[in-house]
């Protein structure tokens, strides 16, 4: 990103007065004379109301400390469980604190870094959204810049110059020029008063070490702090190595981000169906009706007139199926130089249905609401005979039959002769007609000498119309398979 004529765009003359006017705005006027740790964590909590989000990696290489999102987005995070980047949706604004940040001192640096950006910056991406059809919401605030600002070379764009001013202006505000000389200097005439032998290079190290401890900042930050007000004394510390704890054998956790429960389509559905074998086993309880885009426990408290109760609606949880669908980037992890969050970033959706709690629970439920062959008379010995007992319960007449299967006038007179030895298609149209259960259409297939064949696609399909799509119509059961390529039922087929 170039420069710019943006408005917002915030310039600043003096670095260490614009330290001090941000503590001034957040209730912190006495810190800049007076020593005292700055509660940065409260200042962006309570006073600026943005969320923060310290559970996530931001980077595979620890090359991204912090980020912020100045609205509503998808922040790229990494997932160390699976190793790849996925999205992790923010509702609200937000501050992201690198996970593997142990050390108190980066943290509140960071936390410092990412509440100037909300401070000085969030205008600026308001008036690009606003007036100028930019898609930026978020900063990535990367640790790698580069000691003269940019991460490209050349001439700074905006996105550099704000960069810059944070990570110049983070230190400062943690740590207060009037308000850090005092407390330095006191900490030198402690330690020199009791031994006349130590000058204050031997005991600048301690001073480091008090001072950072007392402002909750890194010693390598205190140490520059120091330089930067005259202390060269310090010089020699500025290099040091964070002194962060970090595990011998790294234990990375498993992301934060929402695989978030959505609606899903039958067809969605039918491809995980085919593959998952754990997704099978429910369904083929015949204890689920699909419903406004969920798998739900076909019960009277979650299901009237085909549609999910206000019940339902509101403990999704505790009675649909968990089809969790996470984010992920359509391209590979970013570069170190690419500093922004876009709104119009590609994601592509991926859905999994696991066994987690959720699931194992309601398959657990299911088997208490599992249909069995109740209704089919004991003695029915042809496919064509039961069919016509259940017809003959549910009051079908010829009418009926030719509106709730799709097939013909002479199928519904071979059904009343009981028989005729029918192929497996029309048994499924009258299956699809009578509502049946996968119980009830197995047992049928099985009076005639046929069962769905496992692992065979289409009969995979028609299997579906009696466990996933249970209850549902002959038209929006072919609408179904014609979606996927298999062939449809009823139709006015003489077989």
């Amino acid at each position: 990103m170039a420069g710019t004529n943006n408005p917002f765009m915030h310039y600043v003359d003096d670095f260490e007065k614009e330290a001090e006017e941000f503590l001034q705005k957040y209730g912190c006027s006495d810190a800049i004379n007076n020593p005292q740790p700055i509660p940065i964590r409260d200042i962006a909590t309570r006073l600026m109301s943005l969320e923060i989000i310290d559970t996530e990696y931001l980077s595979l290489n620890d090359s991204v400390q912090g980020a912020i999102a100045f609205t509503k987005g998808i922040i790229e995070v990494y997932d160390w469980s699976t190793q790849e980047c996925i999205g992790y949706e923010v509702t609200q604004p937000s501050i992201f604190v690198d996970t593997d940040i142990l050390n108190i001192g980066r943290y509140n640096n960071t936390l410092a870094h990412e509440c100037y950006h909300w401070w000085r910056h969030r205008n600026y991406f308001t008036y690009k959204r606003t007036h100028e059809d930019g898609t930026e919401f978020a900063f990535r605030c990367n640790k790698r810049l580069s000691p003269t600002g940019s991460l490209l070379g050349g001439e700074w764009s905006d996105i550099d110059k704000m960069e810059w001013q944070a990570k110049t202006i983070a230190p400062k505000i943690l740590m207060p020029r009037n308000a850090m000389r005092i407390k330095v200097e006191k900490e030198y005439r402690r330690l020199l008063s009791g031994d006349k032998s130590l000058n204050r290079r031997a005991v600048t190290p301690l001073v480091i070490e008090a001072v950072s401890d007392f402002f909750e900042v890194s010693r390598q930050s205190a140490a520059i702090r120091m330089l930067e007000l005259g202390y060269n004394e310090a010089e020699a510390f500025c290099d040091m190595v964070s002194q962060e704890i970090h595990p011998s054998q790294p234990n990375y956790k498993t992301t934060k981000a929402k695989r978030h429960q959505r609606p899903i389509s039958l067809t969605q559905a039918f491809e995980l169906y085919q593959s998952n074998e754990f997704l099978k086993a429910i369904l083929d309880t015949g204890a689920f009706r699909f419903v406004d885009g969920y798998f739900v426990i076909n019960h009277e408290t979650y299901v009237q007139n085909n549609q999910l109760t206000e019940y339902a609606n509101s403990h999704l949880a505790e009675c649909t199926l968990d089809f969790s669908v996470k984010l992920q980037p359509d391209y590979l992890m970013h570069s170190d130089a690419r500093m922004m969050f876009r709104s119009d970033s590609v994601f592509k959706e991926t859905t999994s249905f696991d066994n987690n709690t959720q699931n194992t629970e309601l398959f657990n439920r299911a088997k208490d609401f599992e249909k069995k062959l109740k209704r089919a008379q004991a003695s029915a010995q042809t496919p064509a005979q039961w069919m016509k007992q259940r017809m003959t319960e549910e009051h079908w007449y010829e009418s009926t039959f030719e509106e709730k299967t799709g097939l013909d006038k002479m199928n519904y007179s071979r059904v009343q002769k009981e028989t005729h030895r029918f192929t497996m298609l029309p048994l499924l149209a009258m299956g699809v007609g009578l509502s049946l259960d996968c119980t009830e259409m197995t047992e049928v297939l099985k009076l005639g000498g046929m069962t769905f064949i496992p692992g065979n696609r289409d009969h995979e399909a028609y299997k579906y119309l009696f466990t996933a799509m249970y209850g549902k119509g002959i038209d929006e059961c072919n609408a179904f398979l014609e979606e996927v390529g298999v062939e449809t039922l009823g139709t006015k087929q003489r077989l």
